[in-house]
């Protein structure tokens, strides 16, 4: 395993969690939004086909809405650049 794709996996894990909009969320939103980025880590080469299917079963999972679910993502998307 070569040095830069070893130190790229342990920056970018949990780096969720450091986020001004996901220390806004409920704790149930919060499992919620964990579950999905452990379930996209799993199955990163299919990212955009499995994102929708992974947040409706999440959202039914952790009893939160989907709505609620994409407005977080959205958030973030918006304070990437920020």
């Amino acid at each position: 395993m070569r040095f830069d794709s070893f130190y790229t996996n342990i920056v970018e894990k949990d780096e969720h969690k450091k986020s001004s909009e996901y220390r806004k969320l409920s704790p149930k939103m919060k499992k919620a939004v964990d579950e999905i980025f452990k379930k996209m880590d799993s199955n990163s080469s299919d990212f955009i086909n499995s994102f929708e299917r992974n947040l409706a079963f999440v959202s039914k999972k952790h009893k939160v809405t989907e709505k609620e679910l994409m407005t977080y993502f959205e958030k973030e998307m918006l304070t990437i650049g920020k």
